[in-house]
C-alpha cells in the first residue's frame, strides 16, 4: 500500500504552484500547458495518489455554488470506508467501489492525454505527464476534475476498468456541475464547517498536516483521507478539496 505520509511534500509543491499560477489549463482537444511544472508520480506509486490538484483547472464562467453543510449528530468515523465518496449532479460514487467507468457513465470524458481504452500496466497508476492525475472534463463544459486511477491487478487493464484512488477538484468548476462529498462538504467550506463534520483534529485518530494554516488534512491509515487546501485569507473558505480511498 502506498505510504500516504509522502503527501505533505507533494501538497506543499502544488499549493505553491497554485499561488504562483492563474487559471488556464487544457481542454479536450487542446495541447496541455507545458508551463505547469508538476512532477508525475514515481513507478512505485501503485496504491493511489492522494495529492492535491494542480493549478491548471480552467476558470469557470459562472460563480461557484455555495452549499449548506449538513452537520451530523457526532463527528464522522474516519475508519468507515463508506464516507469516502463524491456526489456529482446527484449521482453518488463511492470511491472504494468505483472505477473510471462510473465517471464515464455520468458524462465525463478525457482530455488529450488519455482515452478510456488507454492501457494501464499491472500494479501501476494512470497519470498525465503534465498533471498529477488524469483530467476528466464534464461533457459540454470546460470544467474538470482530476482522478487518480490505479490498476492493482497483476495484468494490464484499459483505463475505463481501473479503480479510482483519488478525486480532487476546486472552485473554478463554478456552476458547470455540482460536486460535493460527505455531508455536502465541498470547495467554499470553512474550517469550522469541516470540523463540525469531521471533528477537532486529534493525533489519536487522524493526522493533521498544515502549511501556514493553509491546509486541513484528515487521514485514517488503511481507509482514506480528506484534505482541504488553499484557504482564502479573507473569507476563510478552502478553495480545493480532495477525497482519497486507500487501495
Amino acid at each position: 500500500m502506498k505510504k500516504v505520509i509522502t503527501l505533505g511534500l507533494v501538497l506543499l509543491l502544488l499549493v505553491s504552484l497554485l499561488s504562483a499560477c492563474g487559471g488556464g489549463g487544457s481542454t479536450p482537444g487542446s495541447t496541455p500547458d507545458n508551463s505547469v511544472n508538476n512532477s508525475a508520480p514515481s513507478a512505485s506509486d501503485s496504491g493511489g495518489n492522494d495529492s492535491s490538484p494542480p493549478a491548471s483547472t480552467p476558470a469557470a464562467t459562472n460563480p461557484p455554488i455555495k452549499r449548506t453543510v449538513e452537520v451530523p449528530d457526532e463527528p464522522l468515523d474516519l475508519t468507515d470506508d463508506s464516507i469516502y465518496f463524491v456526489i456529482i449532479d446527484g449521482v453518488k460514487i463511492i470511491l472504494p467501489e468505483a472505477t473510471v467507468q462510473d465517471f464515464l457513465n455520468i458524462g465525463f470524458v478525457f482530455g488529450d492525454d488519455f482515452d478510456e481504452n488507454s492501457e494501464v500496466a499491472a500494479n501501476s497508476a494512470a497519470y498525465s505527464g503534465f498533471n498529477l492525475g488524469a483530467e476528466m472534463f464534464k461533457e459540454g463544459t470546460q470544467a474538470l476534475i482530476y482522478v487518480y486511477a490505479v490498476n492493482t491487478t497483476d495484468h494490464s487493464l484499459p483505463l475505463k476498468d481501473c479503480e479510482i484512488g483519488t478525486v480532487y477538484f476546486d472552485e473554478r468548476i463554478g456552476s458547470a456541475f455540482d460536486i460535493s462529498t460527505v455531508c455536502n462538504l465541498s470547495y467554499g467550506c470553512t474550517e469550522e464547517e469541516i470540523m463540525s463534520v469531521l471533528g477537532d483534529l486529534s493525533d489519536d485518530i487522524f493526522t493533521q498536516t498544515a502549511y501556514g494554516n493553509n491546509q486541513l488534512r484528515y487521514f485514517a491509515e488503511g481507509h482514506g483521507e480528506f484534505w482541504f487546501t488553499t484557504k482564502d485569507k479573507d473569507s476563510g473558505a478552502f478553495r480545493q478539496i480532495g477525497v482519497h480511498s486507500a487501495k
